[in-house]
């Protein structure tokens, strides 16, 4: 089994430093066995980003869309159980939207936890946040199409034509417990075209063009980029070939 040092070291031969920070998608099951459960993966992670690095968690709901309310407080994320943990965490502060929130731990976890964006992936959002900060994406053990959001914030940016900002309105309760109804967007495929969200392709790509290394970390299969390289190299390769990142569902 792998135990905290051996994560530790791992994370770090893999190209995770001191002062990063750091946005990490994960399936904590893919590492196949850990000492101490997922909180040592958690705790390894913070230990290589040491005092002056930044722990991000993705802490996504989407129950927001389908007109449930979200409380900043206590709705819990959708993404695995790392992400709670890291969420409960009373280090944690937490990026403060209702569909795509995040949970931080570190040196700009107050930056993050200020931001106030009502678009998902737009310039003010946490993914544009992540590029300011010249920070990094791990993967563990899951596809690009399962956790590579970050495509969705170049696509915004970029103003794609298979994509649309879609409002959705609910309620949304803040840290001192005040419920106020407020409108988010979401940048959406567009359905009558028949698209289909595919961005492994663009993840195999960058691999190939070494923008992407991968390490095996006990059973898991984990990636680590460069957000500001990923940016870059799908823009340029989005304009050659669009359905790097969708495909048309006949």
């Amino acid at each position: 089994m792998l135990d905290k040092a051996n994560l530790a070291h791992s994370f770090h031969a893999l190209g995770v430093n001191s002062g990063d920070t750091l946005l990490v998608h994960s399936s904590y099951k893919s590492f196949g066995g850990v000492e101490g459960g997922p909180q040592t993966v958690i705790d390894a992670l913070l230990e290589v980003l040491g005092e002056d690095g930044t722990l991000i968690m993705p802490t996504f709901n989407f129950d927001f869309c389908k007109g449930a309310d979200w409380d900043v407080r206590e709705t819990p994320s959708q993404m695995g159980f790392m992400t709670n943990l890291v969420r409960e965490d009373e280090r944690a502060t937490r990026v403060f939207h209702p569909i795509y929130s995040f949970a931080v731990i570190g040196k700009h976890a107050q930056a993050f936890g200020n931001l106030r964006d009502k678009s998902s992936y737009g310039a003010n959002s946490a993914f544009a946040k992540l590029r300011e900060l010249d920070g990094k994406i791990m993967v563990v053990g899951l596809s690009y199409n399962d956790s590579m959001t970050f495509f969705h914030h170049v696509e915004e940016m970029e103003g794609v034509d298979y994509r649309y900002l879609k409002d959705f309105t609910g309620n949304i309760t803040d840290w001192d417990g005040n419920t106020t109804q407020d409108t988010y967007q979401m940048l959406v495929r567009n359905l009558d075209m028949g698209v289909e969200t595919m961005v492994d392709p663009m993840g195999a790509l960058m691999e190939e063009e070494s923008v992407i290394k991968s390490r095996q970390i006990g059973d898991a299969d984990v990636k680590l980029m460069k957000a500001n390289e990923v940016y870059e190299f799908t823009v340029r390769e989005m304009k050659r070939e669009p359905h790097l990142l969708y495909e048309i569902k006949k």
